[in-house]
C-alpha cells in the first residue's frame, strides 16, 4: 500500500505535450500521448504552432478532425505562434513543466548534405533535458506522400491593385528627380525596394508584392537606364543589377509580408487573451446570475462579433431567451420557437447540440450548455449560418463559458452560504431564548408559586402588612413576565416579518403621556420630568412607539438608584421627530456600547443578570426604530448617565381656521 502511494507522488507532476498537425498520422499519435496521461495521473496538453502561411488553409479540415479527437482524449488545446516550430514547442514545454514530448515522424527520407535538420532533431537539440517519444508514421511512403508545393496567394483587391501601381509611379518619379540632381542608380534601387517594402506592409498577401519586384525592375529598366523607353542597356553590369534588385525585392516583400501576418497574429493573440482578462474581471465584480449572463454574452459578442442568444435557469426552467445582437447576422430567427426548444434539449440532455453538431443540425445556431459538474446554470446560442468556428475560437468561447459556470456556481454558493449563515444566527437565537428563558423565567415564577403558597397555607397567621408585601411582589413579578411576553412576540414578528405595521399620524406628547401610563408602580420612587414641544406630529405605529418608550424608562428605572431623575423630551430636529430619554445613573462602560443593542445582551453575560432582564429590550426597540426610517443612538448624560435618543418621520400639521 506504501509503494503504490509513493508511485501515485511520483507521477503526479508529469506533464505530456502531443504536438497537433494534419497529418494523417497525427491521430495515432494522440492515442499514443492519451494512453501515457492516463497510464500516469498527468496533465495532457496538445500543442498546435501557427505558421501562418497560405497553406495552413489546405489543412484546416483535418486539422480540425484531429483537434476534436484530441479534446476528445481529455487534452487540453493550446495554440500559439512562429515562424521556428521547434524553437515555440521548447519554449511551450519549458514555460508549461512538460515533463514528456510525443511527436511524429514521417517516413520521408532525408539527404544528408543538403538538407536541413528535421523537426524532430532540431527539438531533441534545442530541449535535451526533457523526454521526448517519437512515433513513427507507419503508413505507406506511397499513400501518404509529401504534397507538391502549390502557390496559395491571397486575391488582390482592386484598391491593392491601384495602390500598387500608385506607389510604384511615385518611385519612377522620384528616381527620375533623382537622375535630375546626379544621384547614383544606387540610390534610386533603394527607392524602388523601400517600394517594395511599403507594398508589402499596404497590401494583403504576397502577390502584390512580388508582382511590385518585377514591375520595379521592369520601371528601372525602361525609364530609367540609358536608352530610355527600351529594354536594352549600353552599360555591361546592368543585367547584373536587375537580378540582384529583384531578388532584393522579392526577399524583402516577402519578409515584410511575413511579418505583418505574424503581426496579425500575435494582435489576434493579444485580443483574445485581453477578452479573457477583462472578462474574469467583470465577472468578478458582477451580482447575481442575470448580470453575470450579460457580461458573458457581451464579451461573446466582442470576440466573436456576432449575435448570441441567452438562455438561464430560473425557479427550475430554462426562461425565455435573450438577444445580444451582432452586425453580421438576420437576428429575426434566432428566438424562433424551434430554436428555444433546442435550447431546452440543452438544458435537459447537458450536451451540445444545434448548427455543427450531430443534434439538430439544421438549426441556425450553435447551443451549448453553462454547466459545471451536474449543474446547468444557462445555455448559449452562437450563429453558425455562415461562417463556422475554428478549433481556437471555440476553445476560447468554451473558456468563456466555463468562466461564466463558475461566476454563476460562486454566486449560487454565496447566496447558499448567507442562507445557510441566517439559518445559524436563527438557530442560535432560539438556543439563546431557550437558554435565557429557561434560566431566568423560572426565577419569578418560583417567587409567584411561592408567594401564592404562603397565602393559600398561612394566610390565617400572616398580618396584613405582610400580606399587602407578598400580593405586591406577585402583581411585579406578573407585570415582569407580562412584559418579557410582549418584547418575545414583538421581536418574533418583526424577525419573520409576520408583524404588521399601522402607521398613523400621532401628537409626540400625547405618545409620552401614554407611555407613563404604562409604567410599573415602580416609578413612584423616581422623579420623571417631560419637555415636549407643541404640535409635534410624527408618522408612527404607535403600539409599538409606545412599547419602545416603555422599554426604554425602564431600562432607566432598573440601572439608577431610587430618587433618580428621569427626562423624557420631545423636539422637531433637522426635519426629523425626535424623543429622547435621559437619565443621571451610572452610565454604560465603552466597551459595552457597541453591544448594547444586541439580543440576549445584559452587559455582564449573554443571560440575564441581577437585575432580571433577558437583553430583549433595547434591540427591539432598535428594530422597530429602524423599521420606521429612524435612528436609535446612545450618547453620554453629562455629568453622568444615558441618553437614548430615537428619531421619526415628521407629519404636516394642517390647521384648518
Amino acid at each position: 500500500m506504501s509503494f503504490k502511494t509513493e508511485e501515485s507522488n511520483k507521477y503526479s507532476d508529469e506533464h505530456i505535450l502531443v504536438c497537433l498537425s494534419a497529418a494523417p498520422s497525427n491521430k495515432k499519435i494522440i492515442n499514443m500521448a492519451a494512453k501515457m496521461a492516463n497510464a500516469f495521473p498527468s496533465r495532457f496538453t496538445a500543442l498546435y504552432v501557427r505558421t501562418g502561411t497560405k497553406s495552413e488553409d489546405l489543412d484546416k479540415e483535418k486539422l480540425e478532425e484531429h483537434i476534436r479527437y484530441a479534446e476528445k482524449m481529455g487534452a487540453e488545446i493550446v495554440m500559439t505562434h512562429g515562424v521556428n516550430i521547434p524553437v515555440q514547442i521548447a519554449e511551450y514545454a519549458r514555460l508549461s513543466n512538460v515533463t514528456q514530448i510525443v511527436i511524429g515522424q514521417s517516413n520521408a527520407r532525408r539527404n544528408y548534405f543538403f538538407s536541413k535538420a528535421t523537426l524532430t532533431e532540431k527539438l531533441i537539440e534545442i530541449v535535451p533535458d526533457i523526454d521526448i517519444h517519437i512515433i513513427p508514421d507507419a503508413m505507406k511512403t506511397r499513400i501518404y506522400q509529401k504534397r507538391p508545393y502549390v502557390w496559395y496567394v491571397e486575391k488582390p483587391s482592386v484598391k491593392d491593385y491601384f495602390l500598387t501601381i500608385f506607389i510604384f509611379v511615385i518611385c519612377t518619379l522620384i528616381g527620375l528627380l533623382f537622375q535630375k540632381f546626379h544621384f547614383t542608380d544606387t540610390n534610386i534601387v533603394t527607392i524602388y525596394i523601400l517600394g517594395v517594402l511599403l507594398t508589402s506592409i499596404l497590401t494583403n498577401g504576397y502577390l502584390c508584392s512580388v508582382a511590385g519586384s518585377f514591375l520595379s525592375v521592369f520601371l528601372f529598366c525602361f525609364f530609367l537606364t540609358e536608352p530610355r523607353m527600351s529594354f536594352q542597356t549600353y552599360a555591361v553590369g546592368y543585367p547584373v543589377t536587375f537580378f540582384i534588385m529583384l531578388i532584393s525585392s522579392v526577399l524583402t516583400g516577402a519578409l515584410a509580408a511575413k511579418l505583418k501576418m505574424h503581426a496579425k497574429l500575435s494582435a489576434q493573440l493579444a485580443f483574445r487573451t485581453q477578452v479573457l482578462f477583462d472578462t474574469d474581471r467583470l465577472m468578478q465584480k458582477a451580482k447575481g446570475e442575470t448580470e453575470i449572463l450579460d457580461v458573458t454574452c457581451t464579451q461573446l459578442l466582442r470576440l466573436l462579433n456576432r449575435s448570441i442568444t441567452a438562455y438561464v435557469v430560473e425557479n427550475g426552467a430554462l426562461s425565455e431567451g435573450k438577444l445580444f445582437s451582432g452586425k453580421k447576422e438576420n437576428t429575426e430567427d434566432f428566438l424562433i420557437p424551434e430554436e428555444q426548444q433546442i435550447a431546452r434539449w440543452v438544458y435537459e440532455n447537458r450536451q451540445r447540440a444545434g448548427a455543427s453538431t450531430h443534434h439538430f443540425p439544421q438549426a441556425k445556431c450553435l447551443y451549448l450548455a453553462i454547466r459545471s459538474g451536474d449543474n446547468v446554470y444557462g445555455v448559449i446560442g452562437i450563429p453558425l449560418q455562415k461562417e463556422t468556428l475554428d478549433s481556437f475560437e471555440y476553445s476560447i468561447l468554451l473558456s468563456v463559458i466555463n468562466e461564466c459556470a463558475l461566476a454563476m456556481e460562486n454566486a449560487q454558493n454565496a447566496l447558499e452560504k448567507e442562507k445557510n449563515a441566517v439559518m445559524a444566527k436563527n438557530e442560535q437565537l432560539r438556543a439563546d431564548l431557550l437558554r435565557a428563558i429557561s434560566h431566568d423565567l423560572r426565577t419569578p415564577l418560583c417567587s409567584i408559586s411561592g408567594n401564592a403558597d404562603m397565602l393559600l397555607g398561612n394566610s390565617d397567621r400572616l398580618d396584613e402588612a405582610t400580606k399587602h408585601q407578598i400580593y405586591s411582589d406577585i402583581y411585579d413579578d406578573s407585570e415582569w413576565l407580562i412584559g418579557v411576553v410582549e418584547n418575545l412576540l414583538s421581536i418574533t414578528r418583526l424577525n419573520d416579518g409576520r408583524l404588521k405595521f399601522k402607521f398613523t399620524d400621532q401628537l409626540l406628547d400625547e405618545v409620552i403621556a401614554e407611555s407613563l401610563r404604562h409604567i410599573s408602580r415602580k416609578h413612584d420612587d423616581y422623579k420623571i420630568v417631560t419637555d415636549c414641544e407643541e404640535l409635534v406630529l410624527a408618522r408612527m405605529d404607535v403600539r409599538l412607539i409606545i412599547q419602545v418608550l416603555v422599554n426604554l424608562i425602564d431600562n432607566a428605572i432598573k440601572y439608577t438608584p431610587p430618587g433618580s431623575v428621569i427626562f423624557i423630551r420631545g423636539t422637531k430636529t433637522d426635519g426629523k421627530a425626535q424623543i429622547s430619554v435621559e437619565d443621571n445613573g451610572p452610565g454604560i462602560p465603552e466597551e459595552m456600547k457597541t453591544h448594547i443593542f444586541e439580543m440576549f445582551y445584559t452587559g455582564k453575560t449573554t443571560v440575564a443578570d441581577s437585575h432580571r432582564s433577558l437583553g430583549l429590550g433595547l434591540a427591539l426597540c432598535h428594530s422597530i426604530i429602524e423599521a420606521h426610517e429612524g435612528t436609535l443612538v446612545l450618547t453620554d448624560h453629562n455629568p453622568h448617565g444615558c441618553n437614548f435618543t430615537f428619531t421619526l418621520p415628521l407629519s404636516e400639521v394642517t390647521l384648518n381656521e
